[in-house]
């Protein structure tokens, strides 16, 4: 049990400052919470994460070891449960555009991962000459073929951001992913575009730190600007059992926070978002507190 509340021990809660019109957004982190899960065929929750991740920042402290952490605008949700699948992913690409062309460094929180493709397009519609590269850390491919806007699932994101102009696969890497959770078919077509892929094994036998940076070594050669999209289900269901698609032989919350930190340093980064949160299946707040632990490790590296 916390103790009672002390000032000279602040929570990383108290670093959301709430956006005003007016107030300046360039270069600067920004909290957009995505309340959204249509895409999800089973399990829905995740459009409860933004709440429940903002909740779980109380579970933390602002000081990194070297320094206080600064202040993060909080844009709030947006308003998207009364629109259809469609509706909501312009919704979304719109306000990713928006953000991107005014100059801010968003994290967004989810909210069901088909929403990142979403966001991607945004940023290629504020950024078109942008030469992208994308790390992912996610136990699946999210490269589903689909037919049209209204049939946009959690498996579909990295197919939408892929045939965007600003990205190639190339200068994609996935990090996490479970064989086992993953069909020849979409490994095959992963290959095929030139994405670097990284197994759960690999990260385990190598370290997660060595992974990431020779992933980033691959991506950045020619890329002018760095995403990073966190799906939690790639964290083991032993340690984040509140996520969408919960299976076993993922990867531990310490190499979670390794590889979320070494993308973070990368001084080229200019957006991310943490997804899949569904706080109806979590146990005792603990992926949420994983999720915030993670935004955090994204703020420290920034400065």
């Amino acid at each position: 049990m916390r103790p009672a509340a002390d000032s000279r021990d602040p929570r990383a809660s108290a670093l959301l400052r709430s956006f005003s019109p007016g107030m300046p957004l360039q270069d600067r982190p920004v909290l957009l919470g995505l309340p959204y899960d249509g895409g999800i065929p089973s399990r829905p929750g995740a459009r409860f994460g933004p709440k429940a991740l903002r909740e779980a920042l109380g579970a933390h402290g602002t000081f990194d070891g070297q320094r206080e952490l600064g202040e993060v605008v909080d844009m709030g949700d947006l308003t998207l449960a009364s629109m259809n699948g469609a509706r909501t992913h312009a919704r979304i690409e719109e306000a990713s555009r928006n953000l991107f062309a005014a100059g801010a460094r968003p994290i967004f929180i989810g909210g069901d991962h088909g929403l990142t493709g979403s966001l991607i397009r945004g940023l290629a519609a504020a950024r078109p000459s942008l030469r992208l590269a994308l790390v992912t850390i996610d136990a699946h491919l999210d490269v589903r073929e689909y037919d049209n806007e209204s049939s946009l699932s959690s498996g579909t994101p990295f197919r939408r951001a892929l045939e965007t102009p600003i990205l190639s696969g190339a200068r994609t890497a996935m990090l996490g992913i479970r064989y086992l959770a993953n069909s020849r078919y979409y490994l095959s077509w992963a290959r095929e575009q030139g994405i670097h892929l990284y197994t759960v094994e690999d990260i385990a036998e190598r370290g997660a730190v060595a992974v990431t940076r020779e992933a980033l070594s691959r991506v950045m050669k020619d890329a002018d600007a760095l995403y990073l999209s966190v799906d939690i289900d790639a964290a083991d269901a032993a340690v984040a059992p509140g996520v969408s698609a919960v299976s076993v032989g993922g990867l531990s919350s310490r190499e979670m926070i390794d590889v979320v930190r070494t993308v973070s340093a990368e001084p080229r980064l200019l957006g991310a978002d943490l997804m899949e949160l569904s706080p109806p299946h979590d146990e005792n707040a603990r992926t949420a507190r994983l999720t915030a632990r993670l935004l955090l490790e994204i703020l420290s590296a920034r400065g």
